[in-house]
């Protein structure tokens, strides 16, 4: 039995030097935000209220936008990062008038605490069954402070009998990537 106990000891002393050895390399070390990486890649899910909602011709209406930054990945190396950002803007806007490319900024704040403040020109494009919605800019402060930043979603294209309706398109939906270069 002694020699038992002392097997089981010597061969639990082995495996936990082996996992001890493996785990490191089977999970990357993490980087963290302010660590300078050549890229960071992050999957969006974005959600639109529109109040009142999009009718057909151009009115004037609040937008809040809720981003959900998640899945980040830094080129070469692994990022722990998620994030979300959350604004509001008034504008006029209709289901029929392509929205001009208009300056916008948002805080994105990281699920560590840290926040990168997005500066960004945002354009609107029709494709058949999809609107591909691009911002390209700049992080102007806090984390990648300085760097080129660029973001491309797809939304399902606007349902125009909706527009003709009295409430119109009260929400919207996209998904994308998010991308500091």
């Amino acid at each position: 039995m002694r020699e038992q106990v002392a097997l089981l000891a010597k061969s639990s002393r082995a495996i936990s030097v082996v996992v001890a050895a493996l785990v490191p390399a089977a999970v990357p070390a993490a980087t963290a935000l302010a660590d300078p990486v050549a890229a960071v890649v992050c999957t969006t899910s974005s959600d639109w209220s529109y109040s009142p909602g999009v009718v057909l011709v151009p009115r004037p209406l609040r937008t809040t936008v809720r981003d959900d930054y998640t899945s980040c990945a830094g080129v070469g190396q692994a990022v722990t990062a998620s994030g979300s950002s959350e604004f509001t803007v008034d504008r006029d806007a209709g289901c029929l008038e392509p929205l001009a490319a208009v300056p916008e900024s948002r805080v994105i704040t990281w699920a560590d605490g840290t926040t990168s403040t997005f500066s960004y020109t945002v354009t609107v494009t029709s494709a058949p069954g999809a609107d591909v919605i691009t911002k390209i800019g700049t992080i102007t402060d806090g984390v990648f402070a300085g760097r080129s930043a660029q973001a491309v979603q797809a939304a399902p294209a606007v349902d125009l009998v909706r527009c003709l309706t009295d409430d119109g398109i009260t929400r919207q939906s996209a998904l994308g990537t998010f991308t500091v270069l």
